[in-house]
């Protein structure tokens, strides 16, 4: 009796292990945070956001992905950009991964120059005359690569 016991017993635990390791959807993923950030820089960043406005979070795996235009006064450049299927939250960032979540790096010429967690254009300011390669990268929250990316080329009279 007690070995039939013990069997079933084990039996459940075994069950119940495997049902929670095949996840749902709000699965958390936990990972190493890297990073790096690029300082003494001319070019400032300012970035500006609307209360109340951002994308949701879906739970579908339809692919996340980022569109963007720009806008260039002299030196400054105004960056207007959104997301699909993806969510922005600056709550999240350096956090276990969440499905659809996360933030984005920005890139000027190559450097690093900020990490954006919410919805709103975001001004380059001071930028030097001459060719730019603009470079908003998705990233988890923990800052893995999601391999989506927008990439303007702007020129700065």
């Amino acid at each position: 009796m007690k070995k039939t016991w013990v069997y079933g017993a084990a039996t459940l635990v075994v069950l119940g292990a495997i049902t929670t390791a095949c996840g749902s959807k709000d699965e958390v993923i936990p990972s190493v945070a890297t990073g790096a950030k690029d300082a003494g820089t001319a070019t400032t960043i300012q970035v500006k956001t609307e209360t109340g406005t951002g994308t949701k979070a879906t739970t579908t795996s339809a692919k996340p992905a980022i569109d963007a235009s720009y806008k260039v006064d002299g030196k400054n450049v105004t960056i207007t950009y959104q997301t699909s299927n993806f969510k922005l939250s600056e709550e999240d960032m350096n956090k276990a991964n969440v499905l659809g979540v996360g933030h984005l790096h920005l890139y000027v010429d190559g450097k690093q120059k900020a990490m954006i967690g919410k919805t709103g254009p975001l001004t380059l300011t001071n930028l030097t005359t001459g060719a730019h390669e603009i470079k908003l990268e998705l990233q988890q929250n923990d800052h893995k690569e999601i391999n989506v990316e927008k990439i303007l080329n702007i020129v700065v009279k």
